[in-house]
């Protein structure tokens, strides 16, 4: 018979199995999101749409890693349940989920790089993200690299030094995006609502997976002085799970707005500039012409839809 679990034990293995759920679900909408590109942006280079299945190769390795594992441990735990949540610890294949969460995360952080060089043409913000970036992927390697050392206090130690690495990153990434996006939008007369225009920003950035690294970053931090509370590891597990999946879903959606924001730039039905000030006597109307509010972000989405990498940059 196999041997009973622990209170701890059965815990862990219940809430890896709430994990892969996450994972099965967010690699659905991904799936979703692949599809549409597929079918709507043919006119890209052949650098996105390499970018795409690079994306959706490491997406899908990831989900692979969870269902394997979870494979893994239902197999063990028929025999032996010590064994089943010990694998977390001891099975290489476990031991790897810290490295493909930066590689993905990593992936995507270049995306959006590059992006915010082609609407900021700022190189000292592109290049301190760029740098914060890559020092995060190399302190995930040496993460990694401890733990297959069982090295736990370095591996804890450069936990946090990656976590926190990645979290500033994220955020002077997110930040100067929006900063961007918000002045290519400026406001005027029949603009959209400041709320209306902070949210598509946000869309359009890597604020979702952000806000996850805060979360991660802070659970992980409370875990190292907590002995035992059940409600952080579910926050960590899950956490540490959905942020590739969040990473990627945000280089997605940006990919497949671009479109729409094209469409409204060039069929705005707006008869008048709305970059004039409010009681110009000079007034310089013209018919058709679409609003200033959205022409600079289309031109950088066009850019990144029509033009090669050189002309995305």
């Amino acid at each position: 018979m196999p041997s009973e679990l622990t209170r701890m034990e059965a815990y862990v293995l219940g809430v890896w199995d709430i994990r892969v759920c996450f994972s099965l679900f967010l690699q659905g909408v991904l799936c979703a999101q692949f599809a549409h590109y597929t079918s709507r942006n043919k006119r890209d280079s052949i650098w996105m749409k390499l970018f795409v299945v690079g994306l959706a190769l490491t997406a899908t390795l990831k989900s692979l890693q969870s269902i394997v594992m979870t494979w893994i441990q239902n197999a063990a735990t028929s025999r032996n349940g010590h064994a089943a949540s010990n694998l977390l610890h001891t099975y290489w294949l476990a031991k790897i989920t810290l490295i493909l969460e930066a590689i993905t995360a990593s992936y995507v952080q270049m995306f959006f790089c590059r992006r915010l060089w082609a609407i900021s043409r700022n190189p000292y913000l592109v290049t301190v993200c760029t740098i914060l970036f890559m020092a995060g992927l190399v302190s995930g390697v040496v993460t990694t690299f401890y733990i297959f050392t069982a090295s736990i206090e370095s591996a804890t130690g450069w936990m946090g030094v990656h976590l926190g690495i990645i979290l500033g990153g994220d955020f002077v990434l997110t930040g100067s995006t929006i900063f961007c996006l918000l002045r290519h939008s400026r406001e005027c007369a029949l603009s959209r609502s400041p709320t209306t225009s902070i949210l598509n920003s946000l869309r359009r950035s890597p604020a979702p997976a952000a806000l996850c690294a805060l979360i991660n970053f802070a659970v992980d931090m409370r875990i190292t002085t907590t002995i035992w509370a059940p409600g952080l590891i579910l926050v960590a597990f899950i956490t540490n799970m959905v942020l590739p999946y969040l990473y990627a879903w945000s280089a997605m959606w940006t990919l497949n707005s671009r479109e729409g924001i094209c469409l409204a730039a060039a069929n705005c039905p707006y008869t008048f500039h709305l970059g004039l000030s409010v009681g110009s006597s000079n007034s310089e109307t013209t018919q058709g012409q679409p609003p200033s509010n959205l022409e600079p972000v289309a031109k950088v989405e066009r850019a990144q839809l029509d033009g090669p990498p050189e002309s995305m940059a």
